[in-house]
């Protein structure tokens, strides 16, 4: 209940961050009526689907990513607490899973990465990473550095050959998003993240171009497939890492 309660708050950075508004204030309201919601319409789920997912008052539907994105939090709250028990990882873990939740979706909807999430992330990161000798949490700031040494670096060079050759592909945000996936996840795990995103991206990619769905000049929204990978390893990273070395891939 309370990773639901979470991800209903996710919803609302998601919607109002990249328009910069405050998360606090107005209260929470109908984004096409603007009459502002009752006690009864907020509950997690439960309001969606009792409502059949429109507004009380003017009847407009609610997008189903709201339901989704508190489901999201429901999961990552259970599966960090099965995976990593009563510990401080378990708290790292639904820190950058929130994180790469909201970021999932303000570039999925609207093709942005807000900086104010960014960036500050990083600094969360490191400074998380700084306290391990206190909680014992992985990764330690040297990895955390070295992670975003290397996935900030490699994004960057990647934006810089697209940006030479005039093509917009790929944009700034991109860069930022890799920066603090490496800081969150550290080397070398961090290659596991970017290993994922690259694939499920590159094909994801070859897919819509084949289906002209769009050009291969058209930006493309990277940062939901760099934060696919982060989650996936906040879980099972060090794992994967561990197969695809013993396979010599990595």
């Amino acid at each position: 209940m309370l990773g639901i309660s979470v991800g209903s708050f996710l919803n609302v950075v998601a919607d109002r961050v990249p328009a910069g508004k405050s998360i606090i204030r107005p209260r929470s309201h109908c984004s096409s009526c603007g009459h502002v919601l009752e006690p009864n319409d907020l509950f997690p789920i439960v309001s969606y689907l009792v409502l059949k997912g429109k507004c009380r008052y003017c009847g407009q539907s609610i997008p189903a990513r709201s339901m989704m994105v508190e489901l999201a939090g429901g999961v990552l709250f259970v599966l960090a607490l099965i995976v990593f028990g009563m510990t401080w990882q378990t708290l790292l873990t639904i820190v950058y899973g929130s994180l790469f939740i909201t970021l999932f979706v303000t570039d999925l909807e609207q093709g942005l990465t807000p900086r104010v999430i960014v960036y500050p992330g990083i600094a969360i990161a490191l400074i998380l990473a700084a306290l391990q000798p206190l909680t014992g949490t992985t990764p330690g700031i040297l990895a955390a550095l070295a992670g975003l040494a290397l996935c900030f670096g490699f994004f960057f060079l990647l934006w810089a050959v697209f940006k030479i050759f005039r093509n917009t592909a790929m944009y700034f945000g991109n860069v930022g998003v890799a920066g603090l996936i490496g800081a969150s996840i550290g080397y070398p795990v961090a290659l596991v993240a970017l290993s994922i995103a690259i694939v499920a991206g590159g094909l994801t990619t070859a897919a819509l171009v084949i289906f002209k769905v769009k050009q291969l000049s058209e930006p493309l929204q990277f940062g939901i497939f760099l934060c696919f990978g982060g989650i996936v390893s906040l879980f099972c990273g060090p794992d994967i890492f561990d197969a695809l070395r013993q396979l010599s891939l990595l």
